[in-house]
């Protein structure tokens, strides 16, 4: 192996290392660090997060919004005790996303920390309609807003004391658009003259970006019906014991949350110029699928 001119072999090693890691991630691997590597809630930190509850039956999480520094979806006690877990949260994010940026710093330059969430019910047990289960395969699909383009990175942390986190991995999203697109209702640009109106209603929306959004949410609510999916797919179980970390992009595989409460999870928006395979990004293969390619990279 060939080294540039004043960099060490160790130095050269690690960036290829690092450039291995990156490019298995983003073709759809689950990469585990056990125990975490960087500080999480402890002691009575620890015990003041996980004693939280969710304001409502149907919600999932407990969020923090780096944007607007307000946590939501807990039943607030006082101003204290809100002001006290929005720090908990802020925390948490800050050393996770120090120690991202560190392990990955070629997406930290131009990446967005999304949301925080706090997970504190149990998956097995909780009661809604098919579409809204984290324990059907399915793509993430519906963030909280726009990604405009970028691919969705998610760090998970398993806080329980006890008991694992239990997950499943499925088809990626490359396999998922060949085997499934048509029954979807994967659009074709020659089957679509109305295009040209969509622009005059939504200037600043491009068509290929509002095809790709509507068409990944009809994956995903198509495959968690797909009883021939959901029972037949080929699958990975994977048992992620307390203090374990796990990172994937999660809109670039199929995933089921099986079992577990009690984690923390860290989304990353990464930025198209950021990514080492660019050509992987399930925007790109959607458009190249539906003969979009050209379009605007705005989603």
């Amino acid at each position: 192996m060939a080294f540039e001119a004043g960099t060490p072999p160790e130095a050269a090693s690690a960036e290829s290392a690092q450039a291995s890691e990156i490019e298995r991630l983003e073709r759809g691997a689950l990469v585990t660090f056990a125990p975490c590597p960087f500080a999480v809630p402890h002691g009575e930190e620890h015990a003041f997060l996980c004693s939280q509850r969710l304001r409502g039956m149907r919600r999932e999480c407990i969020s923090y919004d780096p944007r607007q520094n307000r946590a939501h979806g807990f039943v607030r006690q006082s101003a204290a005790h809100a002001e006290r877990l929005r720090d908990v949260l802020a925390g948490s994010a800050d050393r996770a996303t120090h120690w991202l940026a560190a392990m990955l710093p070629r997406y930290a330059a131009g990446w967005e920390l999304a949301r925080v969430a706090f997970h504190p019910a149990e998956e097995a047990t909780r009661r809604l309609r098919p579409t809204q289960r984290n324990d059907l395969l399915h793509i993430d699909a519906a963030p909280l807003r726009s990604t405009y383009g970028r691919r969705t990175l998610r760090l998970f942390v398993n806080l329980h004391p006890t008991d694992p986190r239990v997950w499943l991995t499925s088809l990626p999203f490359a396999e998922l658009l060949q085997n499934y697109g048509a029954e979807v209702g994967l659009p074709v640009s020659s089957a679509a003259p109305w295009r040209g109106l969509l622009r005059l209603f939504q200037p600043r929306r491009p068509p290929a970006a509002a095809l790709y959004k509507d068409f990944r949410q009809r994956l995903r609510d198509y495959l968690m019906q797909h009883d021939g999916f959901q029972e037949r797919a080929p699958k990975k179980c994977w048992h992620f014991p307390p203090g374990t970390a796990w990172l994937t992009f999660t809109d670039g595989i199929s995933h089921a949350e099986l079992r577990g409460r009690f984690v923390l999870e860290f989304t990353f928006f990464i930025a198209p110029e950021s990514l080492a395979c660019p050509e992987l990004a399930p925007r790109i293969l959607f458009e190249r699928a539906g003969g979009l390619v050209g379009s605007s990279q705005a989603a």
